[in-house]
């Protein structure tokens, strides 16, 4: 049986500016990559492909094309709300050419509404919800041996979709060390091909790894349909062989563990960091984490262990914002534990949403005074997206109907309570302004970048796009006020 697994491609969220897709780096697609290794460790007959579009930068029907030349008898596409438009027209451009092809979709926004999923498109045939490695791995058997799907637990298939049946959620993997190791080969040109962000990275070959999942904590913004709120996580001793084995394989020299947070486990973490010590390799490494799992002690253990940066989903400077999002932390602690970070020298970076329902002048303020007093290294401030099934959609306003292609957390695309879009806009312009046209800011990000030489090659690779950038903005900027 052939499989091919895809990773749909994500078109840079604005136009013109697509050149800055080399900077900003691009980790491995780990969801496909577990189910492939997952597949490949207990069903030998199967031969699976990943085809990486976003990586090639693949149109839908090149992305088609790639997949009708290994002739598959199965295609699993994985979807972000943002790319479920992509992976529409994929299965659609799929179908047109070969009928017969069975069409799989799984992925965060299809276990948040994997019904409604199916509704949307006639061309996908099963939706695949909740954690996918068992599930996907029974289908396969299933279909080799003519078995149905009715009632597989975690899958909806179309027939059963439109005749109203539905079906159970499989039950979550408790022990994450009996997944197997990732078959990295699986994706070509690894690990060159997914680069670091040359912004805030320490540079060299770059690699991701998820050693825990499920989130305890209730943040309204937040999808937890996949993997739920139980956490659970692989032992320390798995975390340490594979990240010695990514080394000794692959020559990675720099970690991101994608963990919901990386620190809920203090003794876990505290192993994981002797460990590594332990290791006596070169390998610097960056995770998440929640303010109030952070203790000095931690840090320090961090540090020795390779730890190069934190970073910490703050979310907004505003108390009130802070309880409508359920978000359940301490912001002079929080203060405290950035100090904290920087001591121990390991960089902060700080995680926020501008625009949320109850977002006003007054709370973009406090972000913007909390930005200013504490020492992070560099931000991410998102535009507020209202994901499909998030608890916070009963408070969105505007129109209930929004593009899918747009909701990727660079775009405002309802206003909150009290501001506007273009308010929001103009705030969220300020905001990022005010934290990044600061002394401080520049030589923490220069340094960064001229640091080392591959990190200034990609850099000096990307001025042709920046320097047209600025000429055509300023050119933007002339006409408006002309008018």
């Amino acid at each position: 049986m052939k499989v091919v697994l895809v990773n749909p491609n994500y078109h840079f969220w604005k136009t013109g500016s697509e050149f800055l897709a080399q900077a900003l780096g691009r980790q491995a697609p780990l969801g496909l990559l577990s189910l492939a290794s997952y597949v490949k460790a207990r069903l030998p007959w199967v031969r699976i492909t990943i085809i990486d579009a976003g990586l090639l930068t693949l149109s839908a029907r090149e992305t088609a094309r790639r997949i009708m030349a290994v002739k598959p008898d199965l295609v699993g596409i994985t979807v972000t709300t943002v790319l479920f438009n992509e992976a529409k027209a994929i299965a659609r451009q799929l179908k047109t050419e070969s009928p017969e092809i069975t069409v799989i979709v799984g992925g965060p926004h299809i276990s948040g509404s994997p019904a409604q999923s199916l509704n949307e498109c006639e061309a996908f045939d099963l939706a695949v919800f909740g954690e996918g490695e068992e599930t996907f791995k029974e289908i396969l058997e299933a279909c080799r041996h003519g078995r149905s799907l009715a009632g597989l637990p975690g899958v909806i298939a179309q027939e059963a979709r439109i005749a109203g049946r539905e079906s159970n959620p499989r039950k979550l993997i408790h022990n994450l060390d009996s997944l197997p190791p990732l078959a990295w080969d699986l994706l070509p040109g690894f690990p060159r091909a997914y680069k670091p962000n040359i912004f805030f990275s320490p540079g060299g070959t770059m690699a991701s790894l998820t050693t825990s999942r499920g989130c305890p904590f209730a943040c309204r913004f937040c999808d937890q349909s996949t993997f739920g709120r139980r956490y659970r996580a692989m032992s320390a001793a798995r975390v340490v062989q594979d990240v010695r084995t990514i080394y000794e394989q692959h020559g990675v020299s720099y970690l991101v563990f994608c963990d919901d947070t990386f620190t809920l486990d203090r003794p876990r973490v505290l192993e994981i960091c002797e460990g590594l010590q332990g290791l006596r390799l070169p390998i610097s490494w960056s995770c998440d984490a929640n303010v109030m799992t952070i203790d000095p002690a931690m840090l320090r253990a961090m540090k020795e262990a390779g730890c190069w940066s934190i970073s910490y989903g703050i979310e907004s400077g505003s108390e009130t914002i802070l309880h409508s999002l359920g978000k359940k932390i301490d912001l002079s602690r929080a203060r405290e534990v950035i100090g904290e970070t920087r001591k121990a020298g390991i960089h902060a970076k700080g995680l926020f949403i501008l625009g949320t329902p109850e977002e006003s002048r007054e709370t973009i303020k406090l972000t913007h005074d909390f930005l200013s007093s504490v020492p992070f290294s560099t931000i991410n401030l998102s535009k507020f997206t209202p994901y499909p099934g998030l608890p916070l959609m009963a408070e969105v306003q505007g129109e209930a109907a929004i593009d899918y292609s747009r909701l990727n957390g660079m775009n405002f695309v309802c206003p909150s309570r009290h501001l506007t879009i273009s308010e929001l806009e103009e705030a969220y312009e300020r905001t990022l302004r005010g934290f990044y046209n600061t002394r401080s800011a520049w030589r923490t990000h220069l340094g960064l970048i001229l640091g080392g030489w591959e990190n200034a090659r990609r850099f000096f690779g990307i001025m042709p796009g920046l320097i047209g950038h600025a000429i055509r903005s300023k050119i933007q900027t002339g006409r408006g006020l002309s008018r």
